[in-house]
């Protein structure tokens, strides 16, 4: 997943550009998730309800799953990528934090905005039941970043990546993305006001909850 979109980003020669996420302003059941910027890949870590976060990501199956990384196998990636990858890794919380922590890579930045817990729900949903289509066909395990990947009937290209992916699950989370999607740097704008659902014996628990009176503003 990083490889093929290093390559993409690199070719591009504008590491400068950026998108700005404006999450929702009022959240109601607030959860946490985190936005990672690994400098020419970006992904979203989402809650999975057993202490871990799951994070996919998206690519060409030659770079991402099979580690082709030849000049000529990067141009096949990013002009007519003949077969698309789409990942999942977990990544567990070290004792005594609540941020995620991705190794191998590591993320330049981690930042997090808030989104209600049914859209959480919602897009862990859409992105399992896509992975799980995918892993009737084929299960690949890349220790080079410790990602599993599936093959995936959705078309990887320059106009549609691994940051296009991030925008979309950002969106289904409630968020505007303003400017450029196409590369890995996202930036975080605006004042979050958090609401928790009251709790009843038929609360959802399953999924760690932002604090109870939290604004959290950002610059």
């Amino acid at each position: 997943m990083f490889r093929s979109c290093a390559v993409l980003l690199l070719l591009a020669l504008a590491p400068g550009c950026a998108a700005t996420i404006r999450p929702q302003q009022h959240v109601i059941d607030p959860v946490a998730v985190y936005v990672a910027n690994y400098g020419i890949h970006s992904s979203v870590l989402l809650p999975s309800g057993d202490g871990r976060f799951v994070e996919y990501c998206f690519g060409d199956w030659g770079f991402a799953a099979e580690n082709h990384c030849w000049p000529q196998d990067a141009l096949g990636a990013l002009m007519a990528s003949q077969e698309s990858a789409f990942g999942r890794r977990f990544v567990t919380v070290p004792a005594g934090q609540i941020q995620p922590l991705p190794l191998h890579p590591s993320p330049r930045r981690i930042d997090h905005v808030y989104a209600a817990r049914e859209d959480v729900k919602r897009l862990l949903r859409e992105l399992d039941e896509r992975y799980q289509r995918g892993a009737a066909r084929a299960l690949v395990h890349n220790p080079d970043n410790d990602t599993d990947y599936v093959k995936d009937t959705e078309r990887y290209g320059a106009l549609n990546n691994c940051n296009h992916l991030t925008a979309r699950s950002l969106r289904t989370l409630g968020c505007r993305i303003d400017g450029t999607t196409f590369f890995a740097n996202f930036e975080v704008e605006g004042k979050q006001v958090l609401e928790p659902l009251t709790q009843t014996a038929s609360t959802p628990t399953t999924m760690p909850s932002a604090s109870a009176s939290i604004a959290d503003e950002r610059n």
